[in-house]
């Protein structure tokens, strides 16, 4: 049938091809929403059935044990470092106060002490800009 008598026929239904073609829209259309609301609706009964669940009991349970145990360990491991820190501290204090006693009574060793350190420093680092 050519393409002439196809659209002559067309109008003389009165269109019926188009409204065929819009009813078959709106039907895919709703049975998509219709899929949609049951998935939807599958979903929510699903998180239900989860939340009153046993299984998400134990899970809850288990994350708030885990959540304690990660708590603790947190504190003890700050509490090991805050009593390393202040023996480091405590350690770091008495070698400035050794060294100033020192200095005080061998001024000239130290100040030899220092000049050998500072040549030695440099030596090593204008060495290596030369490398």
């Amino acid at each position: 049938m050519s393409n002439a008598k196809k659209n002559k026929e067309d109008d003389e239904d009165g269109g019926s091809n188009v409204t065929s073609m819009d009813l078959a829209r709106e039907a895919v259309a709703e049975g998509v929403e219709k899929a949609r609301s049951a998935v939807g609706h599958g979903v929510d009964a699903a998180r239900e059935r989860m939340r009153d669940s046993p299984l998400s009991e134990r899970v809850k349970k288990a994350s708030a044990r885990a959540g304690e145990a990660a708590k603790g360990g947190y504190g003890a491991a700050k509490e090991k470092l805050g009593h390393g820190y202040e023996r480091a501290r405590k350690d770091l204090d008495q070698l400035v106060g050794d060294v100033n006693v020192y200095v005080r009574d061998n001024p000239g060793r130290a100040v030899l002490i220092a000049a050998a350190a500072g040549f030695v420093l440099g030596f090593l680092l204008r060495r290596d800009r030369r490398s």
